[in-house]
């Protein structure tokens, strides 16, 4: 009881203002490495892994290219349209010419029967050949002689066109009395089922034509009709 009192021994607290410490804290220096860390980290990640930064260079490049492709687009749009355009018309078009092929058709028949009427009204070739001067008509003019001839062909149907020449010969008389028969060069014929020919014969001055005598020869110079008409005039 009356021994000796233990002394208690003084602590400074390290909270006390005199002996504050100038060390950062250690949990303090952590965080601050570990925002480091991870910034750098991102840093790298974005250089090495994400998408690339454009340059002024290349972002302009870029809307140049956007406006091209814009450009184009709008284009292609008017070219859409322009085409769709025409395939209306087109459509339209078709329809009208469906329709006068129609009418067109209609008179072609209507045409044939007619045809057939007028060759049925024609006097036939006294010979009752295939081929057949039907009708002629020759008139006097001054220096020649006009003519108008048909010919026509029975049997049109059987087979190819009919090529040969048709030749004139041509009877009359000079003013000295003197008789004489002009053969003038022969003409060309391609003949399916009728042929209407017309022009006019160059004669001699002074020659005057009384009759004229018309043959249809084929390729082997072989007579296939013949007529002989008089001269009007």
């Amino acid at each position: 009881m009356f021994g000796r009192s233990q002394r208690s021994v003084f602590k400074p607290s390290v909270y006390q203002p005199g002996k504050r410490s100038r060390r950062m804290p250690r949990w303090l220096v952590l965080l601050l490495v570990g925002i480091g860390l991870g910034a750098g980290g991102v840093l790298f990640l974005q250089t090495n892994y994400g998408p690339q930064r454009l340059t002024i260079e290349q972002s302009e490049q870029l809307h140049s290219e956007l406006s091209a492709a814009n450009l184009d687009r709008q284009r292609l749009q008017g070219q859409l349209e322009e085409a769709s355009q025409q395939r209306d018309s087109a459509r339209s078009t078709h329809g009208k010419l469906t329709t006068d092929l129609a009418q067109a058709q209609q008179q072609i028949t209507a045409l044939n029967k007619d045809l057939q009427l007028f060759e049925e009204a024609i006097p036939p070739d006294p010979r009752g050949s295939n081929i057949g001067v039907r009708s002629a008509l020759l008139t006097r003019e001054p220096g020649q002689l006009g003519y108008q001839v048909l010919i026509m062909r029975d049997n049109a149907k059987a087979g190819a066109p009919f090529k040969g020449t048709v030749q004139f010969a041509v009877e009359g008389r000079y003013p000295n009395g003197r008789i004489d028969t002009i053969a003038p060069d022969a003409i060309p014929l391609d003949l399916d089922r009728y042929q209407h020919m017309s022009g006019g014969l160059k004669l001699p001055d002074g020659f005057v034509a009384r009759t004229v005598t018309i043959k249809v020869l084929d390729g082997a110079q072989r007579q296939q009709a013949m007529r002989v008409y008089y001269v009007r005039g």
